[in-house]
């Protein structure tokens, strides 16, 4: 008997090894394979060594395989079905991310302009009040004045194939896309909420279609900037004095990129307390889901898609109706009362946290906004000598482009190591600052924004001081058939109201939670 048979009948013993993959095999099978293997016996023995090509019949057999194109399914694959879920899998953000939208009042309103009055004092008082016994003072009377707000329109249109909603699916084509409308919506809603801008225009101011946001409306003397330092105990209990003080409020809520409440949990992780009830089960780690200041309970609401917009998103294809690509030239200007960072941020263990940006070469890139986004502008480079000079760019407007942009976003690149080479928003200069003259725009940037930072907003959360008018609440319009597709709109009429610009703060270049650095509190 050759040693090959010998192997098969020792192996029989047990579980059979074949190519490395064990075999459960019969008696009747396993004499097919002992005849087989006879008859490549004399080749075998020539070569005193197994030789794949020797299997080329085996290895026709029908197999499943696991190819998913017609290409890769030939012979038995093409007889396999495919399993397909029959659940959307959604990865991206949905309603439950959002926060100060989810949260604000809404205030129905019939009109397309809504006025209130603001009563600001009661006049005066202290001395001037105080009289003689025969006499009645001087006349006073409190400070009221009137405040406007002009609704904005938003829509989200939709369109679907009749043949998609005629196919056999897994899921409604139509539902998908009232669900990605309606996400849509939020989000815009949400992100103007904190950003929007109505002066983003070519006409004259609240003239844009966007409509005012907290970094509009909140008042100047609440705007903390931090300059690259953390979100702290401290600096919430000043935001709250702030309120208390200069709007007679009392704050109750504040929100900031999830990476900014990640940063100010870091500075409690080593102070947690465990507790073990059931022996060996132990928890580590916690949130902090509201913060006591002097003012009373702050609900801390976080948010992963806030400020996601604020970041150039460089993989966008352009649209045919896109504004054309600006042409940017960048110079320093000295003595611009410019903010710069002249020595790097540190934390307590020594960390830079915010590189200097004083003797360092600052990136720009520039986006035409109109219908649609240009692509950036080529990336263009200056170095400011001193903390209090400027960078002026200079951005040229093509005139052969089709559609004017509304306005031009500036982009310039962080330093900040978790995000660096990145382009965040610095500014956004509306159309109403073109100089026909030169076919250009200027701007001077004085570091107002530091890239990789974040923003919190902080305060009184009621209907008496924040709300949304509502001119027309969520509503789907299924528009004209002309083809053989369906076609809707999901709008939205209205726009954000703070009655008391005074009870809200922005906290601005705050820093995110930074890599493997946990942070003592001075």
């Amino acid at each position: 008997m050759s040693k090959l048979n010998l192997k098969v009948k020792q192996e029989n013993a047990g579980e059979p090894s074949f190519f490395g993959k064990s075999l459960k095999i019969n008696d009747n099978k396993l004499d097919m394979v002992r005849k087989n293997f006879r008859a490549a016996e004399p080749e075998l023995a020539k070569s005193a060594e197994f030789n794949f090509n020797n299997v080329e019949g085996i290895s026709k057999s029908f197999v499943a395989g696991t190819g998913i194109t017609p290409d890769t399914q030939p012979d038995a694959a093409a007889l396999r079905t495919e399993s397909l879920d029959n659940d959307v899998k959604i990865v991206t953000w949905g309603p439950r991310n959002f926060t100060l939208f989810a949260d604000v009042a809404r205030q129905p309103i019939n009109q397309t302009v809504a006025k209130y009055v603001v009563y600001y004092n009661h006049g005066r008082v202290g001395h001037t009040l105080f009289q003689p016994e025969i006499g009645l003072g001087r006349v006073d009377n409190p400070n009221l004045k009137q405040k406007t707000v002009t609704m904005k329109f938003l829509a989200a249109p939709a369109q679907t194939s009749m043949v998609m909603q005629r196919a056999n699916v897994i899921e409604d084509p139509i539902r998908i896309q009232e669900m990605g409308a309606l996400n849509r919506l939020g989000k815009t809603i949400e992100w103007a909420m904190f950003y929007g801008d109505s002066d983003l225009s070519d006409g004259e101011a609240q003239s844009g279609y966007e409509f005012d946001g907290l970094t509009k409306l909140i008042d100047s003397e609440n705007i903390i900037d931090q300059r690259g330092g953390a979100l702290t105990p401290s600096l919430l209990n000043k935001a709250a004095t702030y309120v208390a003080v200069h709007g007679f409020g009392i704050p109750n809520a504040a929100y900031m990129p999830t990476g900014v409440k990640a940063d100010f949990v870091n500075n409690y992780l080593g102070a947690q307390r465990v507790i073990d009830h059931e022996g060996s089960v132990m928890t580590a780690g916690f949130d902090i889901d509201q913060f006591r200041s002097v003012r009373g309970k702050i609900a801390l609401r976080d948010s992963a898609i806030m400020d996601i917009d604020n970041a150039l998103d460089e993989s966008n294809d352009v649209e045919d109706n896109a504004p054309l690509t600006p042409n940017v030239t960048a110079a320093v200007a000295t003595g611009q009362n410019g903010n710069f960072v002249a020595e790097d941020v540190k934390d307590s263990n020594g960390n830079v946290v915010v590189p200097a940006e004083v003797g360092k070469a600052l990136s720009y890139k520039v986006v035409a906004v109109g219908d649609a986004d240009s692509a950036p502008s080529d990336a263009v480079t200056a170095t400011p000598a001193n903390a209090t000079d400027g960078v002026t760019l200079t951005i040229a407007l093509s005139p052969l482009a089709k559609k004017a942009p509304k306005y031009v976003a500036i982009y310039r690149a962080s330093l900040i190591d978790e995000t660096a080479g990145k382009y965040f928003l610095v500014a956004r200069v509306p159309m109403s600052k073109f100089d026909a003259t030169t076919g250009a725009i200027t701007f001077t940037d004085v570091d107002d924004v530091i890239p990789g930072t974040a923003d919190v907003f902080m305060g009184e959360l009621s209907e008496e001081v924040i709300n949304l008018f509502e001119f027309l609440p969520v509503t789907k319009l299924n528009t004209a058939v002309v083809t053989d597709a369906t076609n809707f709109a999901l709008m939205w009429w209205g726009a954000l109201r703070l009655s008391f610009p005074k009870r809200w703060v922005w906290i601005k270049n705050v820093r995110y939670a930074s890599k493997d650095t946990e942070t003592k509190f001075d």
